[in-house]
C-alpha cells in the first residue's frame, strides 16, 4: 500500500519514467479522475456520517435499511474506484516480443446454434491467418447437420459421449483429444478476424502468462438499446483489471496456454460457465493474464427479454456463487488487489440485486405517510447530499471515458429483479450448479404475458411511484422541501424503469 501511494504522488508530479503503452499520454486524465474519486470519498463519508447524526430512530424500519444501502453503495464506489483508479493498455498491434511458432487448436463449442450461424464462424476461423493451427467444432448438439458442416470444411468434429457439466466439460473433453501448445476459443456465433491469432500470440513469449482476453464486438441493433455492447466493461474496466493482473476471461476471443490449464485440472466445471472461475483459479496460481482491448471476435447478442434475462441472470448466479462459496477474499495465491477485482463481481450483483429496490420504496413510504428519515430540514438535506452526487457522476464520466451514461445505469438498475433473484439462487446452490441452457442465438417471438411477467416488478414501483406522487401533491401543503424532494426520487425511479418496461413489452419503439 506504501508502494501505490508514493507511486501515487510521484505520477502526480510527473517524475516517474513511463515505460508502459498510453502511460504517459492518458496521465491527465488518469490524475483528473483519481481526484475526482478522492473528493467522492470525502463528501460520501461527511454524508453518511451526517445522515447517522440526523436519523430519526422511531422510524428505524425505515432507517436501518436507509443507512445500510447507503453504506453499502458506498463500498461499491470504493470497489468501483479501485477497478478505475489505473488502467493499462497494450499496444494495438500486439506487444514488442518475439513471437514464438506455437501451435494453436481453435475450439468452437457448439450446443443447438443454426447451421447457417455455425458455418459463418467456421468460414472465419478456417480463414485465420496462421499456419500452425489445428479447428476442433466440440459439438453437444449431437447435429449430423454439424458434422456434415465440418467435413464440407475439413475441420476436426468431436461429440462427446456423455454431455456433463456444459461448456465446460465439452472443452475438457476436446483437451484430451488434442495437443496444440495454445487453446484459441471462439464461440459458435462468434466470427474471427484473420489477424486474431497473430496479434495476440506474441504475449505467450513471457512464460507466465496463461490467457489473453480480447474485446468483444457484437452485431447490435440500432440505438443497441439493451445495452449489449458492454463498452464500459470491455473498454474500462477490463483494462483496469489488467492493472492489477486480474483481467478475466470472458469465454470467447480468448487464448490460453494449455499447460496453464493443465495445472489446475482444466476448465472448471463448478459454476455455470468457465470462464470466471477458471480466471480467478489461475491467478490464485500465480499465473497471468492479459486483456488486449482491441477486438477480433463479432458475436450475436439477446435482442429480446426473455434470452437477455437469461444471459444476464447467468452472469449473476455465477459471481454471487463465487461470493457466497469461493469468495475471493479467503482465496490461497490472491494477493489483496486481485482480491478486491474478483469481489467486486460478486459484491455488484448483491448491491443492486437487494439494495437498490430500498432506494425505490423509500420515497413511496415518505410521500404516503409524510415522514423522513432524518431528523432535519429537508432542504439541508439536499445541501448535503448533492456534493457526493455530482461529485460522483462527474468522477464515473471522467474515468469512463464518457462511456458511463444515464442509459448505461437504467440497463443496470432495469436488471434489480434478476439480480435479486439470482442472489436466492446462488445462496441455495453451494453444491448444485442451477439450471442451465445454451443462450439463444436468433430472435424470437415471446408472448405479451411472459414479456409483462419479466418486468412486473418494474410495473409495480412505476405505479405506486406515480400514486404516491399524486398522492403527495394532493396532501402535502405546508411543507414545499419534502413534497419536492420525494418527487424528485419518485421520477427517479420512473426514469429508471421505464426503459426496462417499454423494452419488454414494445422493444420496437426504441430499436432506433
Amino acid at each position: 500500500m506504501g508502494r501505490k501511494i508514493k507511486y501515487w504522488i510521484d505520477d502526480l508530479r510527473g517524475r516517474i519514467d513511463y515505460r508502459r503503452y498510453g502511460e504517459k499520454e492518458r496521465r491527465k486524465s488518469r490524475i483528473s479522475g483519481q481526484i475526482f474519486f478522492i473528493a467522492v470519498g470525502f463528501a460520501a463519508t461527511f454524508y453518511l456520517s451526517w445522515c447517522v447524526l440526523n436519523t430519526q430512530w422511531r422510524y428505524w424500519y425505515a432507517a436501518v435499511p436507509f443507512l445500510v444501502t447507503e453504506v453499502m453503495f458506498f463500498i461499491l464506489f470504493l470497489l468501483w474506484a479501485n477497478i478505475l483508479w489505473n488502467k493499462r493498455y497494450h499496444r494495438p498491434e500486439g506487444p514488442l516480443l518475439e513471437k514464438k511458432n506455437f501451435s494453436v487448436d481453435i475450439f468452437i463449442p457448439v450446443c443447438g446454434e443454426p447451421i447457417e450461424i455455425i458455418s459463418d464462424t467456421l468460414a472465419a476461423a478456417v480463414d485465420i491467418d496462421y499456419q500452425r493451427k489445428k479447428i476442433f467444432v466440440l459439438d453437444d448438439g449431437d447435429d449430423d447437420g454439424v458434422e456434415a458442416l465440418c467435413r464440407q470444411f475439413q475441420v476436426h468434429y468431436l461429440c462427446r459421449p456423455v454431455h456433463d457439466n456444459r461448456k465446460a466439460g465439452n472443452l475438457n473433453y476436446a483437451l484430451k483429444l488434442s495437443s496444440g501448445e495454445l487453446v484459441l476459443i471462439i464461440d459458435a456465433d462468434h466470427e474471427a478476424r484473420p489477424e486474431i491469432i497473430s496479434r495476440i500470440i506474441g504475449y505467450f513469449s513471457l512464460d507466465k502468462i496463461a490467457f489473453v482476453q480480447t474485446n468483444q464486438q457484437f452485431k447490435l441493433p440500432p440505438g443497441d438499446p439493451w445495452g449489449n455492447a458492454d463498452k464500459v466493461f470491455y473498454n474500462v474496466m477490463q483494462p483496469g483489471k489488467d492493472y492489477d493482473n486480474a483481467a478475466i476471461s470472458c469465454g470467447s476471443g480468448v487464448m490460453y496456454r494449455r499447460s496453464a490449464l493443465k495445472s489446475i485440472g482444466g476448465f472448471c466445471t463448478w459454476n455455470l460457465v468457465e470462464d470466471l472461475t477458471t480466471s480467478m483459479l489461475l491467478h490464485s496460481k500465480g499465473w497471468r493474464s492479459v486483456y488486449h482491448s482491441q477486438g477480433y471476435t463479432r458475436g450475436t447478442a439477446p435482442q429480446e427479454i426473455i434470452s437477455h434475462v437469461k444471459q444476464r441472470r447467468q452472469w449473476a448466479v455465477d459471481s454471487l456463487r463465487l461470493f457466497y462459496w469461493d469468495n475471493p477474499f479467503f482465496k490461497k495465491g490472491l494477493n489483496f488487489y486481485q482480491r478486491l477485482q474478483y469481489f467486486q463481481f460478486g459484491y455488484h450483483y448483491l448491491v443492486f440485486g437487494i439494495f437498490l429496490p430500498i432506494f425505490f420504496i423509500l420515497p413511496i413510504w415518505a410521500l404516503f405517510t409524510h415522514n423522513f428519515m432524518l431528523e432535519t430540514p429537508v432542504w439541508r438535506y439536499c445541501l448535503v447530499r448533492l456534493p457526493y452526487f455530482l461529485l460522483y457522476m462527474m468522477s464515473n464520466k471522467i474515468t469512463t471515458d464518457r462511456l458511463h451514461s444515464f442509459k448505461v445505469f437504467q440497463a443496470q438498475a432495469g436488471l434489480f429483479a434478476v439480480y435479486c433473484q439470482a442472489n436466492f439462487a446462488a445462496l441455495f446452490s453451494k453444491n448444485r450448479v442451477p439450471h442451465y441452457t445454451v443462450t439463444n442465438k436468433t430472435p424470437r417471438r415471446r408472448g405479451i404475458w411472459s414479456r409483462i411477467y419479466r418486468c412486473l416488478p418494474h410495473i409495480i414501483l412505476v405505479l405506486l411511484s406515480v400514486v404516491a406522487g399524486v398522492y403527495g401533491l394532493m396532501t402535502i401543503k405546508h411543507d414545499t422541501w419534502f413534497l419536492l424532494v420525494n418527487l424528485f426520487w419518485v421520477s427517479w425511479t420512473v426514469m429508471i424503469l421505464w426503459r426496462f418496461i417499454v423494452l419488454s413489452i414494445r422493444p420496437e419503439l426504441l430499436a432506433k
